[in-house]
């Protein structure tokens, strides 16, 4: 399984993160879900910046209002839901990797969940197997 991504969707992602400073940024990736020699691959073609409503540097939460505008217009689109995005700021949380609270929290089994750090400034892909288990993806980055 493998995300594919444009480098400007990329640092699309990485500038609204920079912005959200000092609270965790986050978003919603749409996209279609291709096949190329036997390998799974979402391909992200729309990048949804959202709103954290909990305004926490350690969590984030996107407004359910929101989400279900987005979800309608991925559909109208005839996109897929791919996956989410969201920022580590805080410590112990500057890792890209899934944090105790997203194990915890993360509820959309098989979606793709990047995680951006601004310093380093990094991104990680991982999938959500099941509750709590997330296992690292491949990122392909394309002009």
């Amino acid at each position: 399984m493998m995300i594919r991504i444009k480098l400007s969707d990329l640092e699309k992602i990485f500038f609204h993160c920079s912005e959200e400073l000092p609270i965790e940024a986050c978003g919603i990736l749409a996209g279609k879900n291709r096949s190329c020699e036997g390998v799974a691959i979402k391909e992200v073609l729309k990048v949804y910046n959202c709103k954290n409503e909990l305004y926490s540097p350690t969590e984030f939460r996107i407004r359910a209002e929101e989400q279900f505008k987005i979800f309608s217009e991925i559909e109208d689109l005839d996109l897929r839901l791919l996956g989410f995005y969201h920022s580590h700021v805080s410590h112990p949380y500057t890792f890209s990797r899934p944090s105790s609270v997203d194990e915890e929290r993360a509820n959309y089994i098989g979606y793709s969940h990047l995680i951006i750090t601004l310093n380093p400034k990094k991104v990680s892909s991982w999938i959500l197997e099941n509750k709590g288990i997330f296992k690292e993806e491949v990122i392909e980055t394309i002009e």
